[in-house]
């Protein structure tokens, strides 16, 4: 899929980057000359990766003494990063972007095997007074969500195992801000869902998930504008997510309320699994 980027300030990758951490934690995280590691045992990526956030060419053996670097060579923080995960017996995963990784990174993590996964898209959108609600379906009911009902949700609509749920209601626990879950019911029961934290006037929308057989009905529109509408509420300014390059459908549902894509990550995977 073509997008074109707005091609933003490193400093707005930056703090889109900090709010999608803060807002999705992690149950383990770690600290590594400007990276930063992170493991939950779940199955969402951005809380089980390293994130090559701060010192960007930092790290490479060309780049040592500037002051604007971190000291340390790429292969001793890479096989830092590989042992740090294989004492959480996790796989090693690398979420980069192309203005904060080093340049050599990329490359490098290709090299020893690490193959290229799930490109995604970090999308904006400034909230305004002027967004009106849409009204909701016959037979359709907008359900206020506690954090396990929600968690519930998200997790019976992408068919998780059981033990994921628990181990994902243990991370997303850790959250202590605003926040608010939201979810579509039918006769059939909950057939959509999603969530917003929000985090220095930034609504961050997560966990949208609709039912296979309810797809195409509008209900994953609904719950964002509810959700916006929600973060407006709450004094929030702008709100941001993150998409999957390959999810053309949300792609276009996300543009069609006004949201640009901003940048891009993408995921590079150890070879052996775990």
């Amino acid at each position: 899929m073509q997008l074109k980027l707005r091609m933003p300030e490193n400093n707005l990758i930056v703090q889109l980057e900090e709010l999608t951490l803060n807002t999705s934690p992690a149950i383990h995280q770690s600290f590594f000359d400007g990276w930063i590691l992170r493991a939950s045992n779940t199955d969402t990526r951005r809380a089980n990766s390293v994130t090559t956030l701060y010192g960007v060419g930092g790290g490479s053996t060309s780049s040592r003494g500037s002051a604007h670097h971190f000291a340390r060579p790429l292969e001793e923080k890479i096989a830092y990063c590989e042992a740090w995960y294989a004492l959480r017996n996790q796989r090693t995963i690398f979420r980069l972007t192309k203005e904060l990784a080093p340049p050599e990174l990329d490359a490098m993590l290709a090299v020893r095997g690490y193959t290229r996964e799930v490109e995604t898209l970090v999308m904006t959108l400034p909230i305004t007074a002027s967004l009106e609600l849409p009204i909701l379906p016959a037979g359709v009911k907008l359900l206020e969500r506690s954090t396990a009902e929600g968690i519930a949700d998200a997790h019976r609509l992408k068919s998780s195992a059981i033990e994921a749920v628990g181990q994902d209601l243990k991370r997303q626990s850790i959250w202590r801000g605003t926040q608010k879950f939201l979810a579509l019911a039918t006769a059939d029961g909950v057939v959509s869902c999603g969530m917003a934290r929000i985090e220095d006037g930034h609504v961050g929308i997560f966990n949208m998930r609709t039912d296979i057989a309810a797809r195409g009905k509008g209900y994953a529109s609904l719950l964002v504008a509810y959700l916006i509408d929600w973060g407006r509420q709450h004094a929030g300014h702008t709100a941001f997510l993150q998409v999957d390059c390959e999810n053309t459908s949300a792609v276009t549902i996300y543009r069609r309320f006004g949201f640009l894509p901003q940048y891009l990550y993408w995921h590079r995977l150890h070879p052996v699994a775990a």
